[in-house]
């Protein structure tokens, strides 16, 4: 028993007075690069730039602005969302400058006291008042695009910076649709509109962020009306709401 105990001591002591200080340059140079440095499957290099804001998830309030409507009037309930995986090309050293472009996701869901309909067959898409839908209770319109992203980004320098980022978006709308909800005749109903002729399948944006790391404040407007009408009945996108950039 005490050989084997000598015999442990000189082993730990061993191991003590020959073990190499750690490196401080080890964890940076084995970090994978899928994440935070893009850089494939290789291990980044000290030199690199950190890049930021890769996968953004922007949870918003979808309105729309129109010539007789004003923004934001709609119901709570009017949520949407945008998912972005984005290139961020580094302009400057520090990264205090860059590009971001990529591709992206939208879902727009507006709760509104109007209806998005073709009234009598008409040829425009117009917004139209539930007056005019006896017992109409709810009405939803929702439509997904899939566009991509092109940002200038500004930041300051270190990990936890101040950003602001300014860009636009080139869209296609996906199956918009309306849903309305009612009762007649102590009945409830239900009525969809899938398809809308005069409908913009191309939709140009502008957006912008403003916040500190992963979280900011977003904006973002539809120059181009969900549908081809006359000025009248143009019916604009627009959107509010918060962002969250996960790498």
């Amino acid at each position: 028993m005490t050989r084997f105990l000598f015999l442990l001591i000189l082993l730990l002591s061993a191991k003590f007075l020959f073990a190499q200080s750690p490196d401080p340059d080890l964890v940076t140079r084995n970090r994978p690069g899928i994440l935070w440095f893009y850089d494939g499957f290789k291990s980044s290099k000290l030199t690199d730039a950190r890049k930021y804001d890769r996968f953004i998830i922007d949870l918003v309030h979808s309105d729309w602005m129109t010539q007789n409507t004003k923004p934001f009037e709609n119901h709570w309930a009017s949520i949407g969302f945008n998912t972005q995986f984005l290139f961020d090309i580094p302009l400057t050293n520090k990264n205090t400058v860059s590009l971001g472009i990529g591709l992206g996701y939208g879902h727009v869901k507006i709760r509104s006291r109007e209806v998005v309909s073709n009234l009598n067959n008409s040829i425009q898409t117009q917004l139209v008042s539930q007056a005019t839908f006896p017992g109409l209770t709810k009405s939803i319109f929702k439509t997904n695009t899939l566009f991509i992203p092109l940002e200038l980004r500004f930041r300051t320098p270190g990990w936890q910076h101040f950003k602001f980022q300014v860009g636009g978006r080139l869209g296609m709308q996906i199956r918009p649709k309306t849903k309305t909800y009612g009762e007649q005749d102590g009945k409830s109903t239900f009525h969809k509109v899938v398809g809308f002729q005069d409908l913009n399948r191309f939709i140009v944006g502008i957006h912008t962020r403003i916040g500190f790391r992963n979280w900011a404040l977003t904006a973002s407007y539809n120059l181009t009306p969900y549908f081809d009408t006359d000025q009248v009945n143009q019916i604009n996108g627009l959107e509010l709401g918060l962002s969250i950039s996960l790498f």
